[in-house]
């Protein structure tokens, strides 16, 4: 059988320095580990900003992109959806397409800016260039977008066959 230590003054101390140990750590890790350990929730923006998408970004790509990038796309081009915020982050074919906050590592603002001789997006006629500074504007801004993810019903998901625990057996 194991004793418990005695009540002291000088135990209270030590523990009370290891919980305030623990809690200093705690706080450093920041609101960050909490969103970590909880999953990784959802941004919230601003509603001038989004307000901003809603006006700007969203008939844009509405008019020039979604034709080739989105669900409803005859033939997906680059592996590239612009429907969701998600799909942009994730990217194509090469990279993330959007890279929230930083304009310049963002491979959208690239092609639509047409700085590369290999990708110049949308490839029929350049977006003015109050279009592309409203897309820049929005990167910095950190890509406010309430889309949710679309699930394109072109795209089949392969159908699952029931697991073999749940067929009733044969004769």
């Amino acid at each position: 059988m194991k004793l418990r230590r005695a009540f002291t003054v000088r135990n209270l101390v030590l523990h009370r320095t290891s919980f305030s140990r623990w809690l200093r750590l705690a706080a450093a890790l920041g609101a960050g580990a909490g969103t970590w350990l909880a999953g990784a929730a959802e941004p919230v923006f601003p509603a001038a900003d989004l307000e901003f998408f809603e006006q700007r970004i969203r008939p844009l790509l509405a008019e020039r992109c979604y034709e080739c990038h989105s669900a409803d796309a005859k033939k997906l081009k680059g592996g590239l959806r612009v429907d969701s915020r998600a799909a942009l982050l994730q990217g194509g074919d090469t990279r993330p397409a959007i890279v929230p906050g930083a304009p310049e590592k963002s491979l959208l603002l690239v092609a639509v800016g047409y700085a590369n001789q290999d990708l110049q997006m949308p490839p029929k006629k350049k977006l003015s260039p109050q279009q592309i500074a409203d897309f820049e504007a929005w990167i910095r801004a950190g890509a406010p977008d309430p889309r949710e993810e679309v699930q394109g019903s072109k795209f089949k998901v392969p159908s699952q066959k029931p697991h073999w625990a749940f067929v009733p057996p044969r004769d």
